[in-house]
């Protein structure tokens, strides 16, 4: 039977050395050395382990909702997971490069891979820990991004900052270094400069999503300018793995407009799963621009789970006036399983683990809207 995760860890009374043997990717921390001049407390088995009972020393933590705490918890845990994957040795130094992006993808392929069995857990609780995990370092280095406010704004999109502040706060405590103070300090500086933008308690109010998509694109204004929206039209980009549920959404809310299929395209070109994509691809570039061209909605129905791949579509759509609106649909793993069963042309497991090892999760400010779950505003 499964456990609710946030019951399993109050149950635990949130004890690191009793929580951490259920996830043996923890326990393998240990071998997972770190930079003594930043982490002189040893490797990151030592650190989480800091982390994690910090975070309980806190005024703060007492005044958090359950399922705050939880998450929080939790992203607490897999924070540093990445440093499996990214730390090498380089000039004689130990460096754990974009192990927070890695890190998060991580942490939700072993959710929806390994731990839905056994642990009940939401879709929002997940994407949350996740995306504490992907920030986790701003806090400390937020003082050295190019654009501040537009770095903060965008994590604000993603993360609570009261959560995230606690996190960095934390992950301060959890070291030994000789800048000690100075991080203590910096993780201050963070959440009075977002208070000062207005961004520390809730997620900043755009004056409309045309506004929001512009200023995320890099444009200089204001988030209060109600800019005029120049979007023509509507380009529905599907998002998910396969079986995860797209060909029914779309029946049920697209009906009504055309679809551009990558699978439909490669059955009536007659290429196998097995070969290339590529002339399927270029075929549903052509069908496009003629959508696009003549300013018609239409739908773009494949798994687009790499951020590469959603970018070239997603740009390519802008520059015919298209505001693209991506639709990530997810089902949960042994539902998947449920359905490849009773499928005609079943889809082998090791490519549905494989593309969920691949897939990027869209930010909130990827395109014009990104809905989650089926329609659910992100």
């Amino acid at each position: 039977m499964k456990q609710n995760i946030i019951e399993f860890l109050e149950r635990e009374q949130y004890s690191f050395l009793r929580i951490e043997r259920e996830f043996p990717e923890i326990s393998g921390l240990r071998a997972i050395l770190q930079n003594p001049v930043f982490h002189g407390e040893g490797n990151v088995w030592e650190h989480t382990r800091r982390v994690c009972e910090a975070l309980l020393s806190f005024p703060e933590w007492q005044e958090l909702k359950r399922e705050e705490k939880g998450i929080l918890y939790l992203a607490a845990l897999f924070h540093d997971i990445g440093k499996k994957r990214c730390t090498k040795l380089e000039d004689g130094k130990i460096i754990s490069p974009r192990h927070a992006i890695i890190g998060a993808k991580m942490f939700r392929e072993s959710w929806y891979l390994n731990y839905s069995e056994k642990f009940d857990i939401s879709f929002s609780e997940r994407e949350e820990a996740a995306f504490l995990i992907r920030f986790h370092g701003l806090p400390l280095l937020f003082l050295e991004k190019k654009e501040i406010d537009r770095e903060l704004l965008r994590a604000r999109e993603c993360v609570k900052f009261s959560l995230l502040y606690l996190l960095g706060k934390a992950d301060g405590e959890g070291r030994i270094c000789e800048n000690q103070m100075q991080v203590k300090q910096t993780m201050e500086y963070f959440k009075e400069y977002a208070k000062e933008i207005e961004c520390f308690e809730e997620r900043v109010n755009f004056a409309n999503l045309f506004t929001r998509w512009r200023y995320f694109k890099g444009a200089n204004i204001w988030k209060e300018q109600k800019l005029f929206d120049e979007t023509e039209f509507p380009v529905y980009l599907m998002m998910g793995l396969p079986l995860s549920g797209k060909d029914t959404y779309i029946k049920q809310n697209l009906s009504e407009i055309p679809m551009v299929s990558l699978d439909v395209l490669r059955e009536e070109m007659k290429i196998l799963p097995t070969e290339s994509s590529t002339p399927v691809v270029a075929r549903a570039k052509e069908i496009a621009k003629g959508y696009l061209r003549k300013k018609q909605a239409f739908v773009w129905n494949a798994t687009n789970i790499t951020f590469d791949i959603r970018t070239r579509i997603e740009g390519l759509c802008e520059k015919y006036g298209a505001r693209v609106i991506l639709i990530y649909l997810e089902a949960p793993y042994e539902e998947l399983l449920k359905r490849n069963e009773i499928r005609e042309r079943k889809v082998p497991a090791v490519v549905i683990e494989n593309m969920m090892h691949k897939m990027d999760m869209p930010e909130p400010i990827e395109c014009y809207q990104v809905l989650k779950m089926g329609g659910i505003a992100f």
